[in-house]
């Protein structure tokens, strides 16, 4: 793992937001509330920082 850490959202549940993976294979994404975890998978080979990790979580549940 890259790194792991927690936001309190909106509605003041606590989401877990995590980056693994490398260089060479590519990196996963993940935030996790009440038991649901989403994942996106890239072949990417660029690191997104914490802050578009969250933007892409966020754009996923509102649907965009």
């Amino acid at each position: 793992m890259i790194d792991s850490w927690t936001k309190k959202s909106a509605n003041g549940k606590t989401v877990t937001f995590k980056i693994e993976g490398d260089r060479k294979s590519g990196f996963v994404y993940s935030a996790g509330m009440d038991g649901r975890d989403l994942k996106e998978i890239t072949g990417s080979l660029k690191m997104l920082t914490r802050e578009d990790v969250e933007t892409m979580f966020v754009n996923y549940v509102a649907g965009k």
